[in-house]
């Protein structure tokens, strides 16, 4: 069986994962994407 590569590219993972180490808990935080706010401009 042959494997296809895929055309489009990889997408950043919207989260990020890490260990507490008080707990041993991982601990996942959802980032959050904002979106540019246009500059004002000065007349």
């Amino acid at each position: 069986m042959t494997m296809k590569n895929c055309e489009k590219p990889l997408q950043t993972n919207p989260f990020t994962t890490y260990r507490d180490p008080e707990t041993g808990r991982w601990i996942v935080v959802k980032e959050q994407q904002c979106s540019p706010q246009p500059e004002e401009k000065v007349a």
